[in-house]
């Protein structure tokens, strides 16, 4: 049966002489991997600059139920990146969410709502004129919401500190894997804050790693096995 889909690339490999297999993330579909022919080819070179990762394409597909490998029909770009690709700082933290968004999504189910929230973060980080240095946590906090374990409650006087295990606020701060009452707090401010904001936080540079230490941690705790190897490079590069 086929489906017509938007689509971001999160993976390629070499499969023969002429053929590559991608996993993309689809808007109709969730995630899949697809076998894509004759793209390696001299006369198809352009075609497979199109399976770089974190392109969004527009796609035809072949989709069969219970088959580990999918087929493209048809594949163009769905939005040409202008800045990414030649901004030192944006194309340091795409590089970070393609680590994330790949080690993060976990189940192949459609997940429209996830889709666009990923879609349109790409769009916006590739559409800014000023890289927000906040980005990434921002990103880090709202993606919670589509991966399932999203924060809960509200930060006040009665809930200062945030538990991690169980993602919620608490009243008393305990010694493991509880955030102080500072990083609780900005937590709370980026869980409020619009994903797409253009203006920063009014945090330090300190602040701003301990906050990424602590999401990373978080997302620990809740996906089996996370690691991610980009966030000192990211941190590095954003000063």
């Amino acid at each position: 049966m086929f489906h017509k889909t938007k689509g971001i690339v999160l993976h390629t490999t070499k499969y023969s002489e002429t053929s590559v297999i991608a996993k993309i993330y689809t808007e109709k579909l969730g995630l899949v991997t697809y076998m894509v022919k004759g793209v390696r080819s001299s006369k198809s070179a352009s075609k497979a600059a199109l399976l770089q990762p974190l392109t969004l394409l527009e796609m035809e597909v072949s989709h069969r139920e219970n088959k580990q490998l999918q087929y493209i029909k048809e594949f163009r770009r769905d939005y040409v990146y202008r800045s990414i690709p030649f901004d030192t700082l944006k194309s340091t933290v795409a590089i970070f969410l393609l680590e994330l968004i790949s080690k993060a999504i976990r189940e192949h189910e459609q997940n429209s709502e996830m889709f666009e929230f990923m879609y349109e973060s790409l769009c916006v980080l590739d559409q800014s004129k000023t890289l927000n240095p906040d980005f990434h946590l921002l990103f880090l906090v709202h993606f919670t919401r589509h991966l399932g374990f999203v924060p809960h409650g509200n930060f006040s006087p009665q809930n200062q500190y945030f538990e991690m295990t169980e993602g919620v606020f608490i009243p008393q701060q305990s010694e493991i894997n509880v955030m102080n009452r500072t990083e609780s707090k900005l937590l709370y401010d980026l869980m409020l804050a619009n994903p797409f904001a253009d203006n920063p936080l009014n945090i330090t540079r300190t602040e701003r790693k301990q906050m990424m230490t602590n999401l990373v941690r978080y997302y620990q705790l809740h996906l089996e096995n996370f690691s991610l190897r980009s966030p000192d490079i990211l941190e590095e590069i954003l000063g």
